[in-house]
């Protein structure tokens, strides 16, 4: 199969996995944020399948939100990486060893250098949570990734004879680049960055872990297993039922966003010409 039959088919599959998250409210049984004090820490039964929290909440309504929202999150922060990697990669790879070059490559390397949680949480920490902060600042963190894939490839393509037949023919250097190079850069870019998937759902977790990311009384699946481990004891199914959702994302993440053995040894190709003629 080439790499773009492989990237349609994931993408494909991530636009199914993002259609199916969005429509799992509509099955919530009751509201999410929905108080009912004579219901606190009652197990799972037939009217609260996975019992109710601390508040009356019922939690299958809580897990099914909670699983919409970082399933989003998530999904949209790497395309919007990926969109931004790819045109950044694309610009360094065509100017490389010039200034464009150096300036992207170092700010990606800077980026690259702090942890990604460290990173993130301490901004937000001092920016103060939220659910748009926390998606703009996993997209600032993750475009490095493509950017790197498709500079490596836009280096290796620039010195094959048809662009220089493109140049001699008069054809200016933006239209060489993106309809010309670019294109050829973009399936093994999808199917790298497709692979970054599950990171990025476990980092908006944990920024929701945290208190970073989505804010109460709003249901988070990393949130809502924070405020479960008080009641680990007396109270499982409080943080088991986001924990197990949390493992089946990431499960189905990973298998979505597998590159082929193809696709990390031109990733890695590329990323070893880029150090050794820097």
């Amino acid at each position: 199969m080439s790499e773009r039959s492989s990237a349609i088919r994931q993408l494909v599959a991530l636009f199914v996995l993002s259609a199916v998250s969005l429509a799992l409210p509509l099955f919530a049984p009751f509201d999410p944020l929905l108080v009912i004090t004579e219901a606190r820490l009652q197990p799972p039964s037939p009217e609260h399948l996975l019992g109710t929290d601390e508040l009356g909440r019922d939690i299958l309504s809580r897990v099914l939100w909670g699983t919409a929202t970082t399933v989003t999150v998530s999904v949209v922060s790497l395309i919007s990486a990926l969109l931004i990697g790819v045109i950044a990669g694309a610009v360094a790879g065509y100017y490389y060893q010039r200034w464009p070059d150096r300036l992207i490559m170092w700010i990606a390397d800077v980026l690259s250098a702090i942890p990604f949680l460290v990173f993130v949480a301490g901004v937000l920490a001092i920016w103060g949570g939220g659910l748009l902060k926390a998606y703009v600042l996993l997209t600032l963190v993750m475009w490095t990734n493509s950017a790197r894939q498709v500079r490596g490839e836009v280096i290796k393509i620039m010195p094959l004879d048809w662009v220089a037949a493109d140049r001699v023919a008069g054809l200016s250097e933006a239209n060489i680049l993106f309809r010309k190079v670019l294109p050829k850069c973009i399936s093994p870019a999808v199917l790298f960055s497709l692979s970054y998937l599950p990171d990025i759902v476990a980092l908006e977790a944990g920024l929701s872990f945290l208190g970073l990311g989505l804010q109460p009384p709003e249901p988070g699946l990393g949130k809502m297993i924070f405020d479960g481990i008080s009641y680990s004891g007396s109270a499982w199914w409080i943080s088991l039922a986001p924990a197990s959702m949390l493992v089946l994302i990431v499960v189905f993440a990973r298998a979505l966003g597998n590159p082929s053995a193809k696709g990390k040894a031109r990733f890695l190709g590329g990323m070893g010409i880029g150090r050794n003629r820097t």
